[in-house]
């Protein structure tokens, strides 16, 4: 279902996923019907419901803001039901940054709780409150004392709750950094995995307890996340012990400056690397080549159209490096050389490739083609 887009921060799209109108259905049925307070209710509730939504997003802007810190991407926020997620480009991949990124968000609402304390204190003041017991009383109140009591406490849940030891909460993610530096990143994603099967199996179990619908929901998406999650770090750390060399297509040498421009076009339509005495200076994009078709090569040699800002990887660089050069240039394609000397093209419609080879060597990886669309998307744009 695609999600509606509110505007743009910092880069980062802001979304609202279709699913979130249940918010609004559970606020009249909540307010409308089982509180019993009417119109006057429900608006309470939207605007109580509003502000709990917008300390969600500020928590995932605390993550996102952070990741951009270390140089990841952040596409998009978006609201669910549930919560919210800020949807990265790459995971980060040292424990470091992964344990900052992590903590960033509940910091951004222990921050919120400390601004409102103060008014916290003073409203207890005019109140005469004696002690914790009465905020609890003034929760069910429809007045500013009970919404401020009420977004108070939301943000310390927020934090104890993203807070648990359990994965892909941000408790998990300090958990799988902390192991990372001991054990490895791939088992430590296996344990904060397991705790965070076994706290999803706890929240449903207290949802049955207290008939609470919401709770065995939050369950299931806990236990999707995880797992979801758990695939990509196996693929990646299946990516990076294999060598892109085992993988590039290899070539007959490639094509000279002073090539006429239709020799290039000679095997083909297709990304052509450029060499000077076996070393790589420059590239032909096949979409330049298809443009230059519609309107004839002439009398043009390749040193005239050739693009001299030119990547290239070596056959011992893991397949997982060469990805993510891939994308941080925005290339299609990648010369390979070894003891810098030309000797293939490693393309992203290798990765096909990759993919069926990790199938054949681990049944656990049967299903990981259905990420070859994911990163195929990454490599949208052909060429430059």
């Amino acid at each position: 279902m695609r999600s509606l887009t509110l505007g743009r921060i910092r880069e980062i799209d802001v979304k609202v996923h279709p699913t979130f109108g249940l918010v609004g259905l559970w606020i009249i049925y909540h307010w409308g019907f089982v509180e019993g307070g009417g119109l006057t209710s429900i608006l309470y509730g939207t605007v109580l419901l509003a502000c709990v939504f917008s300390f969600v997003l500020l928590h995932e802007f605390g993550h996102s803001v952070m990741a951009q810190h270390y140089g990841i991407r952040v596409h998009d926020i978006t609201l669910v039901p549930f919560g919210g997620i800020a949807r990265l480009e790459q995971l980060p991949s040292r424990p470091r940054s992964e344990a900052l990124i992590a903590i960033a968000g509940p910091a951004i609402n222990v921050a919120i709780a400390f601004a409102m304390l103060p008014l916290i204190v003073i409203l207890g003041i005019l109140r005469g409150f004696d002690s914790v017991g009465d905020y609890l009383l003034d929760l069910d109140r429809i007045a500013p004392g009970g919404l401020l009591i009420y977004l108070f406490l939301t943000n310390i849940m927020i934090v104890l709750f993203n807070l648990l030891p359990a994965f892909p909460m941000d408790g998990g993610r300090l958990v799988r950094a902390g192991l990372s530096v001991i054990i490895g990143r791939e088992r430590a994603t296996r344990i904060a995995v397991g705790l965070g099967v076994t706290a999803a199996v706890g929240i449903a179990g207290v949802g049955l307890w207290w008939q609470d619908f919401v709770l065995p929901l939050i369950a299931v998406f806990v236990v999707v996340a995880a797992y979801g999650e758990s695939r990509v770090v196996r693929l990646e750390e299946a990516m990076r012990r294999l060598r892109v060399g085992q993988f590039a297509v290899w070539d007959r040498g490639g094509v000279t400056a002073d090539d006429p421009l239709s020799f290039a076009l000679g095997g083909g339509l297709r990304d052509v690397a450029v060499t000077d005495h076996g070393q790589v200076v420059g590239m032909i994009w096949r979409n330049d080549l298809l443009q230059m078709l519609n309107g004839g090569v002439g009398n043009r040699s390749v040193g005239d159209v050739m693009d001299r800002d030119v990547v290239t990887v070596d056959v011992d660089d893991s397949v997982y490096d060469v990805q993510q050069q891939m994308q941080q240039s925005h290339r299609w394609a990648m010369p390979v050389t070894e003891d810098g000397q030309y000797r293939g093209i490693f393309t992203a419609d290798r990765f096909i490739h990759v993919y069926r080879y990790l199938n054949a060597q681990s049944p656990e990886r049967r299903r990981i083609g259905e990420f070859a669309g994911v990163v195929s998307g990454l490599f949208r744009a052909p060429g430059r």
